[in-house]
């Protein structure tokens, strides 16, 4: 009896790598902007992205080069805009200094939109952006430290012009100022609804565009102040 023999599996696709990728990333993400890298397990991004658990190791290797690649796809596409905004408004300037204002919206406005980023959710990505200063691992740390150098350098010099007499290790601490406000300020404006609110006053949540047009007045505001003179 001559036996049949046996099918070969057929090859997995191109595509279904791609798909399986995508899906553990746009898992990842959410779950690190909800919960932080050290918070969210693999067991819940697997399940997250419905695939198995040897997909983190055969795309990944491992949690840590995971949660690179996730930050990496977020924060690549906003601080290429952030450049892109800045250097079209300095061609347009015709090395004239530019406004504080013009400055920092170019900074902002990449952060908080969410047209042409890919994310799922922009909410995810938002907490995304804003959990990336704040995670503890210090991998992770340098490697954003990386990705915002070159943003850090274009804006710092264009803010140092726009405000004239104002020392560079002043704007060291200012920066920081502005980069806490906008995470903070983002946090908060996501969770809204969650957060406690006085009684005695109406609060309202404002619009996206509302919330940008905030963050730029309270830290133009914030940049330009008096500088501080030790007594």
């Amino acid at each position: 009896m001559i036996s049949s023999p046996i099918a070969a599996s057929p090859p997995i696709s191109i595509d279904h790598h791609a798909r399986t990728r995508s899906a553990v990333l746009d898992a990842a993400e959410q779950l690190f902007s909800q919960h932080g890298v050290d918070g969210a397990s693999i067991r819940q991004i697997v399940k997250l992205a419905g695939v198995n658990l040897g997909a983190i190791n055969y795309h990944f290797g491992t949690k840590e080069r995971l949660a690179l690649e996730v930050f990496a796809r977020r924060l690549e596409p906003v601080n290429l805009d952030r450049i892109a905004r800045l250097d079209a408004l300095e061609a347009a300037a015709d090395h004239r200094p530019l406004k504080l204002e013009q400055i920092i919206e170019a900074l902002v406005r990449p952060a908080v939109e969410s047209e042409g980023r890919g994310a799922r959710d922009c909410d995810d990505m938002m907490r995304l952006i804003s959990r990336c200063f704040q995670e503890p691992n210090t991998e992770l740390k340098h490697f954003v430290e990386e990705k915002f150098a070159e943003v850090t350098r274009r804006f710092e010099s264009a803010i140092l012009r726009a405000v004239p007499g104002l020392p560079s290790g002043e704007l060291f601490w200012r920066m920081h100022f502005l980069f806490g406000a906008l995470h903070h300020g983002q946090e908060m404006w996501l969770r809204f609804d969650q957060l406690p609110r006085p009684t005695d006053r109406e609060t309202v949540k404002p619009d996206r565009e509302g919330f940008i047009q905030r963050v730029i007045a309270f830290t133009a505001a914030g940049l330009s102040s008096p500088i501080i003179v030790p007594s």
